[in-house]
């Protein structure tokens, strides 16, 4: 006869019971009655590149359980202010798109890493539209396409001046016919603007000072670069860099509205030099904005 009988009896029943519970709640180690996030619908905002894109995404329980990633696109990040504040049903995401083409938004349910959404967009080639004039005959938009597939430093520099603003109200202060126009420096009084720091040189590309291409502008040191940009009337190859100089960064050129740079080759210019004048009256770009 085995030592405390009745001590093993009660050990015994109390284990048995609580298993029957368990398998009666169903709490036996399965996800039945476990509810998940869903996704009914993922949409991306006009996708700009260096630009933030919203991403929105409807479902229900999306307050958490999931996963949001996009391709080409930098700092995916969560919004939680206003006027895009996430929630159960909606929510809302944002990331920079940082390269061009097709791109896709996934969504993943973060427990088992099952796909609920996806979303495609396209990253167009970036361009910036200048309204530009001078008060008087001249007036017009540049449509200027940049390069970030081969000039990446220097147009995420130019995109950064235009998208604060610092272009309006600057203008073109150089013109030297049959060489180039040149701005993005000096306000309408002459005074030159402070800058963000100037960049690393980006002259080994395989972009070209040809006419109509637009380059940054610089002192004789490399890597100097700020704001100021000029446009090539001609084709300049002493621009390009060669095996015992270097050369001056071309990051897009005008796309549209070449006869509007002749139009401020031609305009009443007060001579500064031997061969280049600065337009009188001034020759403002009045805005400077990414349309795509």
């Amino acid at each position: 006869m085995p030592l405390h009988p009745v001590l093993s009896i009660r050990w015994f029943f109390p284990l048995a019971a609580a298993a029957a519970l368990l398998a009666g709640c169903g709490g036996g180690g399965g996800s039945a009655g476990v509810t998940q996030p869903t996704v009914s619908n993922v949409g991306t905002q006009t996708p700009r590149y260096a630009a933030p894109m919203l991403i929105t995404i409807n479902g229900s329980l999306l307050d958490g359980g999931i996963a949001v990633s996009a391709t080409g696109c930098s700092a995916t990040t969560r919004s939680t202010t206003a006027p895009n504040v996430s929630g159960p049903t909606t929510a809302f995401y944002l990331c920079t798109p940082t390269a061009l083409g097709a791109q896709t938004v996934t969504v993943t349910r973060t427990g088992d890493n099952t796909t609920l959404g996806t979303q495609a967009f396209t990253v167009p080639t970036p361009q910036v539209s200048m309204n530009i004039g001078n008060g008087a005959a001249v007036s017009g938009i540049l449509v200027i396409s940049l390069r970030p597939d081969l000039a990446p430093i220097t147009v995420n520099n130019f995109l950064a001046y235009v998208n604060s603003g610092f272009f309006n109200g600057t203008t073109f202060h150089r013109v030297a016919p049959g060489f180039v126009i040149q701005g993005g420096g000096f306000t309408t009084d002459g005074t030159l603007k402070p800058t963000n720091p100037a960049i690393v040189l980006e002259d080994d590309k395989g972009l070209l000072n040809v006419q109509w291409s637009v380059a940054m502008a610089r002192t004789n040191a490399a890597d100097s670069a700020t704001s100021q940009f000029f446009v090539n009337l001609v084709d300049n190859a002493f621009l390009n860099r060669s095996p015992t100089a270097r050369g001056y960064a071309v990051f897009g050129s005008v796309t549209t509205n070449t006869a509007l740079v002749t139009a401020i080759v031609g305009a009443p210019c007060t001579p500064t030099g031997p061969s280049e004048c600065n337009p009188q009256p001034r020759m403002v770009i009045n805005s400077a904005t990414q349309t795509q």
